[in-house]
């Protein structure tokens, strides 16, 4: 396999990042703005009931007057929502937009400062903080989360959230378990060792914003990074030209990867791997998991890594500025939800093996329990100011 270099890739991926972010201040100036926005409500968001609980049988009737609710979303699987939705509430369409976060934010900035207000939902994930500081602390979207739901989820999804999450994933390392009886790998650090040259493999993640973030994660996080890398190598970390641990690992790391075209090839790669030659190690989706399943690839997740198995890749769900089908997109939400009772069909498609529901009345396909997966939560503040940094740092190392 050879390396791939994906520039044209990258350049049309990042530069929606950095439009979305072109006008933003100093970090400084953004807290003061998030300051103001949690102090007074929006008398938009307010006046559509956002701030208030509503049986799903008072929306029905509200939405079917509007009969159309617009989704955009980074997830396809919100074509399985539209069918159960659609049956079970007629008269209400939904119509929806399959996006990468990325152009999620590039396109909802656009569209706003342009006075144009298409969209009710954003299924989305995180962008480097880029969705929390562009989006959320703009008024461009809104967290919608009613008591009667609130009081059945996870924290720190409940309270701590800027949207509802209705489901998380998260960037992990999987490994062949034919070759291997036990991980092969429990440190991060364990990857820059020259045992492992040419035999991690991943997606460029100049192509994933998700796939990034985890980077971030690695920088924002260096002094739990420097603590992995005495354990493995029982001395205080040395850098040679970088910032902190977690830039560190990113430039030793680097010099392992082999970037492979899809997340199929990588899966491939690790599950069908020869017996002639040590297997690589793939870092793909925790979805994944269940594709390999199906295809009777022999891999699993390495579950306990240090420092930190992952960041959390969290699926949030916020209403948009000026909805125009407002009451629709609150009743879709709540069918997303799962209802108050949790058996509404709109949490099937979410709920599978890899990805983890945050409702603590719904039992999970994986595993381990949301509470058991070591992970970071996401910190868009810490992420934000630096995530155009690791972008440029991996570049540079290319």
């Amino acid at each position: 396999m050879n390396k791939v270099r994906n520039f044209s890739a990258l350049l049309l991926t990042f530069t929606m990042v950095l439009a979305a972010c072109s006008n933003s201040t100093s970090t400084e100036q953004n807290k003061s703005t998030a300051a103001k926005v949690e102090s007074k409500k929006s008398e938009w968001a307010e006046s559509v009931g956002l701030y208030k609980t509503e049986t799903a049988d008072e929306l029905y009737e509200k939405a079917k007057k509007e009969g159309k609710v617009t989704v955009y979303s980074t997830s396809g699987r919100i074509n399985d929502v539209e069918k159960t939705f659609e049956k079970k509430y007629p008269g209400i369409e939904v119509e929806t937009f399959d996006l990468k976060s990325n152009v999620i934010m590039d396109k909802m900035i656009r569209e706003q400062d342009a006075g144009v207000f298409n969209a009710d939902l954003i299924l989305t994930k995180e962008v480097g903080g880029g969705i929390e500081e562009e989006l959320v602390k703009k008024g461009r979207v809104f967290k919608y989360l009613p008591s009667d739901i609130a009081e059945k989820i996870f924290e720190p999804w409940r309270s701590k959230s800027i949207a509802f999450v209705p489901y998380l994933e998260f960037r992990t390392l999987f490994y062949n378990t034919e070759q291997n009886k036990t991980p092969p790998v429990t440190n991060w650090w364990d990857l820059t060792t020259p045992e492992w040259k040419n035999r991690v493999l991943m997606v460029d993640p100049l192509q994933s914003p998700a796939q990034m973030d985890m980077f971030v994660a690695f920088v924002a996080n260096s002094d739990d990074m420097a603590k992995a890398y005495k354990e493995k190598f029982g001395k205080d970390i040395v850098l040679n030209g970088t910032k902190n641990a977690g830039y560190e690992f990113l430039q030793q790391f680097y010099k392992n990867v082999i970037l492979v075209k899809s997340s199929t090839d990588g899966q491939d790669a690790v599950g069908k791997a020869s017996p002639n030659k040590p297997a690589p190690v793939f870092i793909g989706v925790s979805g994944d998991i269940r594709k390999m399943a199906q295809n009777n690839l022999k891999a699993d997740i390495v579950w306990d890594l240090k420092p930190k198995l992952s960041v959390v890749d969290e699926g949030m769900l916020f209403v948009a500025n000026k909805a125009p089908h407002p009451n629709a997109a609150k009743l879709l939400m709540r069918w997303m939800a799962g209802e108050a009772d949790g058996k509404g069909e709109g949490t099937v498609p979410f709920n599978e093996i890899g990805s983890w529901m945050t409702r603590s009345d719904l039992p999970t396909k994986n595993t381990k329990k949301i509470n058991e997966i070591n992970v970071w939560q996401y910190d868009s503040e810490k992420f934000y100011p630096i995530y155009q940094d690791v972008v440029n740092f991996w570049i540079k190392n290319q």
